[in-house]
């Protein structure tokens, strides 16, 4: 079975590697906030985490990505094994006797008419009824 998201574990790679979002420095000015200085503009704090505050967070979303990939492998494996559970298996192949038709096996059909006949009960002592049977 072909490996279907090379590309989602490349990215989660490249998410490890950066470390998340990288602190930039926010500027308030007045009553909002830019990238950008400005005059009279304070120096805002954007991550107020501490150092080990970033660092339990960076070993969780480690060890969250770890659980996702096991979860995701077991996922795969369980569908391969659901997979080979639910196919059917291959039907044999033809052998030459089986593969031609027996004299008199097929059946002629009975030619159908578009025709309608209409049959009455049959009476005692009385002649055929001309006008019930289809014309010719």
């Amino acid at each position: 079975m072909q490996n279907r998201c090379p590309d989602a574990r490349v990215m989660l790679a490249a998410c490890l590697v950066t470390g998340g979002a990288m602190a930039q420095t926010v500027y308030k000015c007045g009553n909002t906030y830019s990238q950008l200085p400005c005059p009279n503009a304070g120096v805002i704090n954007a991550d107020a985490r501490s150092r080990a505050q970033k660092v339990q967070a960076d070993q969780a979303t480690a060890r969250d990505a770890r659980i996702a990939s096991a979860m995701e492998k077991a996922r795969l494996q369980q569908e391969k094994a659901d997979l080979a559970a639910n196919t059917p298996p291959p039907k044999p192949a033809i052998t030459g006797s089986a593969s031609k038709p027996r004299p008199g096996a097929m059946k002629k059909k009975k030619k159908e008419t578009d025709a309608l006949v209409v049959r009455t009960p049959s009476r005692t002592n009385a002649a055929p009824d001309k006008a019930a049977s289809p014309p010719p």
